[in-house]
């Protein structure tokens, strides 16, 4: 059967977050567990897990996922706004074992028809510099995306 994309509905999520816990661990939590250690004393994703699961469920209306045989291998979220004409892509995540097979430039294939049949003039995403979103990089810019500014994340330990 051929990948599908469709919107997410509440019984998605906790795959969703299956996905969430297996592939992010290449972000600013992680990093900063990386340099000092538990902080909080918990692991990287007792803090990010939450929160990207927060704005995901704040987002509903506006999370896709691809399925394959009934199975979710990849969401994506986006927001758009009217007034400005700008959608922008929040989170993009593919499951390990779907990997290398397009899912993720196909999801934000998908996300830039709906900016563009709702009228957005510009899309946008963020994503971090370290080797870890360096997938992320090449499927935005398989989709035409170009880096406008670079972003540095400071820390220290008090």
């Amino acid at each position: 059967m051929p990948l599908s994309i469709r919107p997410a509905t509440l019984s998605d999520m906790p795959r969703i977050q299956e996905i969430v816990q297996e592939i992010w661990a290449i972000g600013s939590d992680f990093a900063l567990e990386e340099k000092y250690g538990a902080v909080g004393g918990e692991a990287w994703d007792r803090w990010l897990v939450p929160k990207v699961m927060s704005r995901l469920w704040d987002e509903m209306d506006n999370v896709l996922v691809t399925e394959e045989d009934g199975v979710i291998l990849g969401f994506v979220s986006y927001q758009m706004t009217s007034a400005r004409k700008v959608g922008t892509i929040h989170y993009n995540g593919v499951a390990l074992a779907a990997r290398g097979r397009g899912i993720g430039t196909l999801q934000v294939a998908r996300v830039l028809e709906l900016f563009r049949e709702a009228g957005m003039e510009y899309a946008c995403v963020g994503t971090g510099l370290n080797e870890g979103h360096a997938p992320a990089r090449r499927v935005y810019e398989k989709n035409g995306f170009e880096p406008l500014i670079n972003y540095v994340m400071y820390a220290r330990k008090l």
